[in-house]
């Protein structure tokens, strides 16, 4: 679960999602919306689908033995 950055509290709920396009942004990725049920401040997520980032991230998250 989120924290809010305006109130601390974990209390944070997912409204919906949009594509990058959808919210007039350059390149791919999701645009993530939330609020708080706490305070009531709007949270906007924004989530790259960059192929190098993810390539990147999948390389870090492998286990060495």
């Amino acid at each position: 679960m989120y924290e809010c950055f305006h109130c601390g509290c974990r209390a944070v709920i997912w409204d919906f999602d949009f594509s990058f396009d959808d919210c007039g942004y350059e390149g791919d990725g999701i645009v993530h919306f939330c609020h708080c049920s706490n305070c009531g401040a709007e949270i906007e997520y924004r989530i790259p689908l960059d192929d190098e980032e993810t390539e990147k991230e999948d390389e870090q998250d492998e286990c060495v033995d």
